[in-house]
C-alpha cells in the first residue's frame, strides 16, 4: 500500500509537471488579452468593431429613462463595481490561462443587453487602466463581454419562444445554461483570437474539453443562483424577465 501510493503520489507530481511544462509562455485570459499576442491588424481591427458596437449599444440605452429612476441609477454603479471587483480575482494554471468567474450573464438579465454592454465597457476600460500591463482593452471587451452578452442574449431569445413561460424556464435555460455557454464561448473565443484555432489543440490547454468544462461549471451555477434570487425575491428588476413569466408564476 505504501509502496502505491508513493508511486501515484510520484505519478500526479510528474504528471502536474508535464502539464506545466506543455503550457505555452504567452498571456490567455479572457479578460486582459495582451496587445503583444494580437498583430497591429487585428489590434486596429477589434478596436474599430469595438467603437461600432459601444456606439450602437449606447443609442439603444434608454438614458432619460435610467437618470429619471435612482434605483436604475444604483444597479447599473453596482454592476459595474461588482464586475471590476471580480474580474480582479482570477487563477492561473501555470503559464496558461487566466480563469475567473465573468458574471456577464447575470448582468445582461439584469439590465438588458444594451446596457451591459456600457457597464461592462466601462468595468473592463477601468480594470485594464489598473492592471498595470499593456492590454487590448478592445479586444478584451469583445471576447470577454461582447460575446457573452450577445450569447446570453441569444438563449434569452430561444427560452421565450420555444420553452414554457414560466421562472423554470428562465432560470435554468438562461441562468445556469446561458452562463455555462456565455463563458466557453468567450474563452474559446479568446484562444481563437491569440493564438488561431490550433492555438486549443497543441498543448495551450491540458485538455480543451476539460478546460472548458473547469469554466463553465462554475459560471453556470454561480450566475444561475445569482439569477434565481432575482427572480424569486426582484423579478420587477430584472430588463429580461418580463410580464409574460410573471402572469405563470409558480414559485
Amino acid at each position: 500500500m505504501i509502496i502505491c501510493g508513493r508511486f501515484g503520489a510520484r505519478f500526479v507530481c510528474a504528471r502536474r509537471r508535464a502539464i506545466i511544462l506543455s503550457l505555452p509562455d504567452c498571456d490567455i485570459n479572457t479578460m486582459q488579452i495582451d496587445a503583444e499576442s494580437l498583430s497591429l491588424a487585428w489590434l486596429w481591427a477589434c478596436r474599430l468593431l469595438a467603437l461600432l458596437v459601444a456606439a450602437r449599444a449606447a443609442l439603444g440605452v434608454d438614458w432619460k429613462g435610467m437618470l429619471r429612476d435612482p434605483s436604475a441609477v444604483h444597479r447599473f454603479a453596482a454592476c459595474v463595481v461588482a464586475m471590476m471587483v471580480l474580474w480582479s480575482i482570477q487563477a492561473t494554471v501555470a503559464r496558461g490561462p487566466g480563469l475567473h468567474i465573468l458574471g456577464v450573464t447575470t448582468v445582461t438579465l439584469l439590465l438588458g443587453p444594451a446596457t451591459a454592454l456600457i457597464a461592462t465597457l466601462l468595468a473592463e476600460t477601468v480594470t485594464s487602466l489598473t492592471s498595470n500591463s499593456d492590454n487590448a482593452v478592445a479586444a478584451s471587451w469583445l471576447a470577454g463581454s461582447v460575446l457573452p452578452v450577445l450569447v446570453t442574449d441569444g438563449c434569452r431569445r430561444v427560452v421565450r419562444r420555444y420553452l414554457p413561460r414560466d421562472p423554470f424556464s428562465f432560470i435554468f435555460g438562461c441562468g445556469f445554461f446561458g452562463a455555462a455557454l456565455a463563458a466557453g464561448m468567450a474563452h474559446l473565443g479568446a484562444f481563437l483570437m491569440v493564438g488561431g484555432p490550433d492555438q486549443i489543440w497543441s498543448g495551450a490547454v491540458p485538455s480543451a474539453a476539460g478546460f472548458l468544462l473547469l469554466i463553465a461549471f462554475p459560471e453556470a451555477f454561480i450566475n444561475g443562483c445569482l439569477v434565481t434570487l432575482l427572480v424569486v425575491y426582484c423579478p420587477q428588476n430584472m430588463a429580461g424577465y418580463d410580464a409574460g413569466y410573471e402572469r405563470r408564476r409558480r414559485l
